[in-house]
């Protein structure tokens, strides 16, 4: 080996990268929708399906695709229930009252004997379940029907207004 020169060997090989498209498995089965009510306001829910990569792409092969697929779906069969839905209640408003808009001077000087004019009412709000179903009937009793209350969060919208100005008719012999 030492008497040989050295002198550069014809390359007869080159390193190569055949490219290889992504592969991905099959699809899976579509998931259960994710709405298991019925609700005439927001009727569809989705459902997905998923793949996984078998061969990632090499050497300029074809980019793999996206691995879930989504599409809107409602609940199917017989018997699905209604949608829960959330509802302000208030109670009904206070009595009107004069007295808590006096200033203090007047509350000592004991005149809550004739309190007339301008006043405030007062009531209580809270969220309730409501079956949609039951809306319409609801809507038309002239009793506001309360169910057991949930928290405040599950109800959307404004609050109700919990003061409203009221007038208490003064006699004709009092001076406001």
């Amino acid at each position: 080996l030492s008497l040989c020169t050295q002198q550069k060997l014809p390359i007869t090989f080159q390193s190569c990268v055949v490219p290889k498209d992504c592969q991905t498995s099959e699809w899976s089965d579509w998931s259960p929708c994710s709405k298991t009510c019925y609700s005439a306001t927001s009727p569809n829910g989705f459902r997905a399906r998923t793949s996984s990569i078998n061969q990632f792409p090499v050497g300029g092969g074809k980019e793999c695709p996206s691995l879930e697929e989504q599409e809107p779906c409602s609940p199917q069969g017989e018997g699905v229930p209604p949608c829960a839905t959330y509802l302000w209640r208030t109670t009904e408003w206070s009595e009107c009252r004069v007295d808590s808009l006096l200033n203090q001077q007047d509350r000592r000087r004991g005149n809550q004997t004739a309190l007339c004019g301008g006043g405030i009412q007062t009531r209580e709000f809270y969220c309730v379940q409501a079956n949609e179903n039951l809306l319409s009937y609801l809507n038309t009793l002239k009793e506001k029907e309360a169910s057991k209350p949930v928290d405040n969060k599950m109800c959307t919208g404004p609050t109700p207004s919990t003061t409203q100005m009221c007038q208490i008719t003064c006699p004709i012999e009092c001076q406001v």
